[in-house]
């Protein structure tokens, strides 16, 4: 009986969190994305999209500055970015980049708890064409022993 009303309430407790959303309204974290559609531009990585680090020994960090130029004629707005997984940051421009500019995504990789032969990506969100740009730091981590 308990479980019974305690799936009941968790059942109400979500209809409630959903239906406070105003019908047709579109979440605030999809309005950049589905804004940043309209205008697409080009992009051109300056650096190779994989950056390949030394052998490292758990533990170590490995930074890389990925650089892109907007080499189309609207400006380029990167609306998120997010790494394969907790291990992998990247730190991109909050601010539109201008046609012609050049921008930077800083990605840092902490190997704490990974050994062994490393491949992690980086998800660009941005108003691209293809609306995802990767971006991969490849490397091999050596146990701490």
């Amino acid at each position: 009986m308990k479980n019974i009303f305690a799936l009941a309430l968790s059942f109400l407790l979500i209809l409630g969190a959903f239906s406070c959303r105003k019908k047709g309204e579109v979440p605030p974290e999809m309005k950049l994305d589905t804004e940043i559609l309209k205008d697409t531009t080009q992009i051109q990585f300056l650096d190779p999209v994989t950056f390949a680090f030394d052998s490292i020994t758990e533990g170590d960090k490995v930074e890389h500055t990925f650089r892109m130029k907007n080499v189309g004629n609207k400006n380029l707005i990167i609306a998120h970015a997010f790494g394969s997984c907790g291990c992998t940051v990247p730190d991109y421009p909050k601010d539109p980049v201008k046609p012609g500019e050049i921008a930077s995504i800083h990605v840092t990789f902490n190997s704490a708890g990974k050994s062994n032969e490393q491949k992690k990506n980086v998800t660009v969100v941005c108003n691209t064409t293809a609306r995802n740009e990767m971006l991969y730091l490849t490397g091999f981590v050596k146990p701490k022993n």
